[in-house]
């Protein structure tokens, strides 16, 4: 990986974090014991060797003394620019919404944080984000944006699974979301990218099933990627249920990746036993174990600490945020325009993206 050219280790061996905002992703999703894994920026600080996390903030009282009880961590701020100057952050996550993100960068910026582990979408605008990508290279700061899937193993083996050949020449990918285009479809065109490269061209229609927030509509779509392969996104309404699936049909068999990420199944190419002369897809033992240690944030704090270490940029960066942003303002425009096929990458665009 690329370097940033200077010494980022921690002083006295541990890192001080901070975060910005204690909402769900901050540090309300491990109030859920269904999950039985670390879902936040808080649980994942606290279970991480080398980091420790000394202060919180957020507008809320009651939510900031909950969960700093909760976590341990007795610096609580309602003012996160009081806490950036007071606290000696070495890094610092952004779980606010995205509207917020380049003003919280800029004043990190200026405190001498290190690294900033910052939400999707990157920004509300292409402009906020160049901008927020800017700043960090001109500081020599990493900007890590929370694409979670990047950093887990399995998906890591799929995308060289997929970059060896080893489906074979993909004919159709076919994936499934709920809950916004930016929110949810946030990290499945950054999965996407991930798994097939860099995207030419998309086409979007707003669609009748419904987001749950009237500001990030769904969006069905079409995304043509460079190296040809075309994959269907289409959105479903949440308020049934959810699901996040990504369905990739190859020359020589196909992998179903189902709920969420934390599930597949492989399919291999066999003789038909219902008609002569033809072959047909059976579930087989997936190449690839979807089971094992499968914690997104804990695998995304501990690679970021250590590109923190090695002076490394990260598997999601600055850039790689902006491009799933990218897409997602050129789907907003497309479907603006009833379909019309926008070509990327886009010279500039006056897209404004609300997610939450």
């Amino acid at each position: 990986m690329p370097t940033l050219g200077r010494s980022l280790s921690a002083k006295d061996g541990i890192y001080r974090a901070g975060i910005v905002g204690c909402g769900r992703i901050g540090c309300g999703f491990d109030d859920d014991p269904r999950r039985g894994y670390v879902s936040t920026h808080a649980g994942a600080y606290r279970r991480t060797p080398g980091v420790e996390l000394v202060a919180l903030a957020d507008l809320d009282q009651a939510g900031l003394e909950r969960y700093g009880g909760k976590f341990g961590v007795r610096s609580l701020y309602n003012d996160y620019r009081q806490m950036l100057t007071q606290e000696q952050l070495d890094v610092l996550s952004i779980c606010t919404w995205n509207g917020t993100h380049l003003e919280i960068v800029e004043n990190a910026l200026n405190t001498g944080v290190r690294a900033i582990f910052c939400e999707k979408p990157i920004a509300e605008s292409l402009s906020s984000a160049d901008v927020m990508i800017r700043r960090c290279d001109e500081d020599s700061v990493i900007l890590m944006v929370d694409h979670q899937r990047r950093f887990d193993r399995f998906h890591q083996h799929v995308a060289t699974y997929l970059r060896e050949g080893r489906l074979g020449k993909i004919q159709q990918v076919t994936c499934y979301y709920t809950a916004g285009v930016a929110n949810t479809g946030s990290h499945l065109f950054d999965l996407l990218r991930f798994f097939f490269g860099e995207v030419e061209w998309v086409q979007g229609i707003y669609s009748k099933n419904e987001s749950n927030n009237q500001n990030d509509p769904n969006v069905d779509a079409w995304l043509q990627f460079d190296n040809g392969v075309l994959a269907a996104v289409q959105a479903c309404d949440v308020r049934y249920y959810t699901i996040f699936e990504v369905n990739i049909v190859g020359a020589l068999g196909r992998l179903r990746i189902t709920s969420h990420g934390f599930d597949a199944q492989f399919e291999e190419i066999r003789e038909s036993t219902r008609f002569a002369g033809y072959r047909e897809l059976h579930v087989a033992e997936a190449p690839l174990d979807p089971s094992g240690h499968r914690e997104f944030m804990l695998q995304a704090v501990a690679h970021l600490l250590d590109c923190l270490e090695r002076d490394q940029k990260p598997l999601c960066s600055g850039e790689d945020g902006r491009r799933a942003l990218e897409i997602i303002c050129a789907l907003r425009e497309s479907a603006d325009a009833r379909g019309r096929r926008i070509q990327l990458p886009l010279a500039s665009s006056s897209i404004i993206i609300e997610s939450r």
